[in-house]
């Protein structure tokens, strides 16, 4: 009798200890996707916040209204051709082929062109304050260093914080600019992180942290 009361206690203990782990599996899984919807939704929002940004920055430079740039393409309705018709079928075959002209340019030729349509003094402000800009980018990136790196218990020490796998961050720097991310590993020669726009996944090793290649911020 004590026997069957000691397996059957037992068997309880088992049960529940089941219980308790599938139960902490789902909650994991529920916010794993809680974070990815929450990252995707924030990646949408900078996306299109930098659509409007770029919009506003098109207008400032050509004065055109902002309507303009939404403007839609007019279309022209087509009759059908009738049957048994040879007139149009002869010109059709002897229309000459439309010439393709492609075009590709440069973002810096663009803003060149449209540098070209305002004022000399307007355009000669905006090409000092970009010509500043692109100097000041240029010497922190070249002057700044982060010494104080180091890799703990599977977790990085980075400018003065503390950062773990699945954190949310902001990578940077000049190739793509700044992004958000998650930390997907920490290894004690790089990182690996997961860009929210794509998933793609981005390798940064220690040096190029501490070379200033390479930022990393906390992303509520």
């Amino acid at each position: 009798m004590h026997r069957c009361q000691v397996e059957k206690e037992l068997d309880l203990q088992m049960i529940e200890a089941k219980f308790l782990a599938e139960n902490q599996r789902l909650k994991d899984e529920y916010e794993a996707k809680k974070l990815n919807l929450k990252d995707n939704l924030l990646a949408s929002y900078e996306e299109k916040k930098k659509q409007i940004e770029t919009e506003h920055s098109v207008v400032e430079l050509t004065g055109a209204p902002l309507d303009s740039l939404d403007s839609r393409p007019s279309f022209t309705r087509k009759l059908r051709r009738r049957q048994n018709d040879p007139e149009k079928e002869e010109n059709k075959q002897n229309k000459p082929p439309s010439p393709v002209i492609s075009y590709s340019l440069t973002e810096q030729e663009i803003e060149e062109d449209l540098l070209q349509i305002l004022p000399p003094h307007k355009a000669e402000k905006i090409r000092e304050k970009r010509a500043t800009q692109l100097s000041f980018s240029e010497d922190t990136e070249r002057d700044r260093t982060v010494n104080d790196i180091k890799v703990e218990d599977g977790r990085l020490y980075y400018d003065k914080k503390w950062y773990g796998r699945y954190q949310n961050v902001f990578v940077e720097c000049r190739e793509f600019g700044k992004i958000p991310a998650v930390i997907q590993s920490i290894c004690s020669s790089d990182i690996v992180v997961k860009k929210v726009t794509d998933l793609s996944k981005i390798k940064i090793t220690i040096s190029q942290l501490q070379k200033g290649k390479y930022t990393l911020k906390r992303r509520c």
